[in-house]
């Protein structure tokens, strides 16, 4: 009866296998750590570094209001509507939205059998550009339409109500509203609109065809 015999492994070899074993082992216990340190980093970066954005964005507002004095300017301000000076933007393809706006803004326009009365004083109508772009401290999005007030709120709170004023004359809410303080800003406008491409979607200007004058 003919005999089988087993090639036994070799040292060397069986070492090879135990290193690789080893190796295995290893990386899974490497993999298994940096899935856990990125899951902590993204725990700690959303809870921790976003509010911290926040907090130097108020930091920012506050310091330019002591840098360049608002606060007396603010006070002089009279609230009439008609003193309420508004920018109006376009930042979708639609031509000419920003000059349809603009008569409802300052002649009014019938919503659900309600008459809104439009007084404000539109300083400018065009297109969002990138000098608009670079002007402004926050970032704009195309597919959404913003409000950025220039009016600190904090040293002047009777603004709040032209800002509720504002929203219910548009039919938006304040989710589209930011405050950015600027000098530069303020000194030619108290709110910038800025029309995206959800403009008749988020708010009621969709019946601005119908303006009251």
């Amino acid at each position: 009866m003919q005999k089988i015999y087993r090639k036994k492994t070799g040292p060397l070899k069986q070492r090879m296998l135990t290193n690789f074993q080893n190796i295995m082992n290893n990386y899974l216990y490497i993999l298994l750590w940096f899935i856990v340190i990125v899951m902590f980093y993204s725990i700690i970066k959303y809870n921790f570094f976003n509010s911290h954005i926040e907090k130097n964005i108020d930091e920012y507002n506050l310091n330019q209001i002591k840098k360049f004095n608002l606060k007396e300017l603010y006070e002089e301000k009279n609230i009439e509507h008609n003193n309420i000076r508004v920018w109006v933007l376009n930042n979708t393809n639609e031509l000419g939205l920003a000059s349809k706006i603009r008569d409802c803004l300052e002649k009014g326009y019938t919503y659900a059998n309600t008459n809104l009365k439009g007084d404000y004083d539109i300083r400018k109508q065009d297109n969002f550009s990138r000098k608009d772009r670079d002007e402004i401290n926050f970032k704009v999005l195309k597919e959404e339409t913003q409000i950025f007030i220039h009016v600190d709120t904090i040293n002047y709170p009777k603004f709040k109500n032209q800002i509720k004023d504002f929203l219910k004359f548009t039919g938006l809410t304040s989710h589209v509203v930011d405050y950015d303080i600027n000098e530069i800003l303020y000194n030619e406008r108290d709110i910038t609109l800025i029309l995206g491409e959800d403009w008749n979607e988020s708010s009621t200007l969709d019946s601005c065809d119908e303006t009251i004058n």
